[in-house]
């Protein structure tokens, strides 16, 4: 009998270590000049600068030379060098000013949001894009970060999944997103929340809440919201039209 009650201890013990030990572990890497630190899994290897740089000339060339997306850094499960692949985190630093938390405190509802988006949306909608819907929308009033899912319908890669998660900073946002496709989703989601639970934020760039936040700001909150899902669309969309063009 004792040794029974011995042997259920030791195995209840051995339980949360063997758990433990499933998740992948992180690295801690310092981006924004050192003004934010992360934990990215071991096993991703970091996106070289130049072949970012090659993402958003790309995204430039295709739309003419009027819009591009600049990504900072990023990370893939792979070869660093490679083409645009899921699964990766591409980190974008945007210094366009504070944003008010109050005016992302009342969110509108998911359909409301995919409304005012349906119409750019589905002029992107073609031989590369079969489809795109905004599947969840939430704020976390603990840390100031927004979070935007998505889901694309490419026709070379099939269902890609988009999580976006935004810092509010005192200069602007933080936002990382992760690039995953349908069938890697429900193993890479728990890895991008922890990824995300690690960022650290310097003082100097740590978002501090003031009274005046809290009056009505009218939609930002939607116009913001949006926007992120149509770069992200209009992004992969460019880069995915450049891939099929002929070198």
């Amino acid at each position: 009998m004792q040794r029974a009650v011995l042997v259920a201890l030791l195995t209840a013990l051995a339980l949360p270590a063997a758990s433990a030990g499933s998740d992948p572990p992180l690295r801690e890497v310092s981006v924004y000049d050192g003004l934010v630190s992360l934990g990215i899994p071991e096993s991703w290897n970091e996106i070289p600068p130049e072949v970012l740089e090659f993402y958003s000339l790309r995204s430039a060339e295709a739309s003419g030379g009027r819009t591009a997306e600049i990504y900072q850094h990023g990370f893939r499960l792979g070869e660093p060098e490679a083409d645009f692949a899921p699964p990766q985190i591409l980190i974008q630093i945007r210094e366009s000013g504070r944003i008010p938390y109050g005016s992302l405190l009342h969110l509108p509802p998911v359909d409301t949001l995919r409304e005012r988006s349906s119409s750019r949306m589905s002029a992107l909608q073609g031989p590369l894009l079969a489809g795109a819907v905004l599947n969840r929308v939430s704020f976390d009033r603990e840390r100031f970060t927004l979070r935007v899912d998505s889901t694309l319908d490419l026709a070379l890669e099939g269902k890609v999944l988009v999580s976006s998660t935004s810092f509010l900073t005192e200069r602007g946002t933080f936002t990382l997103h992760l690039y995953s496709l349908l069938e890697q989703n429900t193993r890479l989601r728990p890895v991008y929340d922890r990824v995300v639970a690690s960022v650290r934020l310097d003082d100097a760039l740590r978002y501090r809440p003031r009274l005046a936040d809290r009056l009505p700001r009218g939609a930002a909150l939607a116009a913001y919201t949006v926007a992120v899902v149509l770069a992200v669309a209009i992004f992969v969309v460019r880069l995915a039209r450049r891939r099929r063009q002929p070198s």
